[in-house]
């Protein structure tokens, strides 16, 4: 029993922990969507990344909502001993470790990822993912997923580099006069044409090259979270079980009714009987 406890103890420690995360970005979440001129000393880029894309600020309210479930879940359930609570607690936590698994053996295996190619091709020109493949064109500063030749001749504006400056040359024209006289005067009259060498302002590389560099920079990282996370939802799916099973035994040593006779076999003994 002493075992079950601590058991008991660090499963609830965890989901409400888990609970407490969740409510803290969901809660910056929604402070960061409605406030968008209070600042915060050290954290201001931080906080202004996440003001200037709200998709990473939808996405991180998100995961904050589903760690906030599940940690709710989590710990009624553990404090209750509630077996539907925490039966529903483990079917959670198995879809999540297995999506976790599948989504770590995609990245780590080329040869998978080469065949969801297409698929993630047709996702990335779907025009409800506009907003999502503006933001990466924007961020990474690169155009399509291959190339800006799959545009052809509408590039899109987030393709588009605005600090490239547009070369030109000063082509005199004539003589301005000096006004009221009708005289020349000896400053020249000068327009602005641009230069046939201009650069082009399209970012040449493709986006899944970009975001390929930028996950080979990051894996190391990513798959020691990953691992950890892992084996924190291991065990606590271990801790479940281990609390289901006592809990059931408990119930089961309580519904046993006291047993008032011999068991089966056994003769009744004989009070009639008389005392020598």
């Amino acid at each position: 029993m002493a075992g079950n406890s601590c058991i008991k103890c660090w499963f609830i420690f965890v989901n409400s922990l888990f609970l407490a995360i969740g409510v803290a970005v969901l809660g910056i979440g929604i402070w960061m969507l409605v406030d968008k001129t209070t600042s915060v000393p050290g954290l201001d880029t931080i906080i202004g990344y996440f003001r200037a894309n709200a998709i990473l600020t939808y996405i991180s309210m998100a995961l904050g909502g589903l760690m906030f479930l599940v940690g709710l879940i989590g710990t009624i359930g553990g404090c209750k001993d509630s077996t539907c609570l925490l039966k529903l607690f483990l079917s959670i936590a198995i879809l999540l470790f297995l999506v976790q698994i599948a989504i770590v053996v995609i990245l780590a295996v080329p040869q998978i990822l080469t065949l969801l190619l297409p698929y993630f091709k047709v996702g990335w020109h779907t025009p409800a993912n506009e907003v999502t493949r503006d933001l990466i064109q924007n961020q990474l500063q690169c155009c399509g997923f291959d190339g800006a030749s799959e545009y052809g001749q509408t590039i899109p504006n987030s393709c588009l580099n605005i600090t490239v400056t547009v070369a030109t040359t000063a082509i005199p024209v004539g003589l301005a006069t000096t006004p009221g006289t009708g005289t020349p005067a000896s400053t020249p009259i000068l327009i602005v044409a641009p230069t046939t060498d201009q650069p082009s302002n399209v970012y040449p590389d493709g986006c899944y090259s970009k975001l390929s560099a930028w996950f080979h920079s990051i894996a190391m990282y990513f798959y020691i979270a990953a691992g950890v996370l892992l084996a924190l939802e291991l065990w606590q799916m271990i801790s479940v079980c281990c609390l289901n099973s006592a809990i059931n035994n408990e119930r089961k040593v309580g519904d046993t009714p006291m047993q008032m006779y011999p068991p089966s076999g056994r003769n009744r003994p004989n009070y009639n009987r008389p005392m020598y």
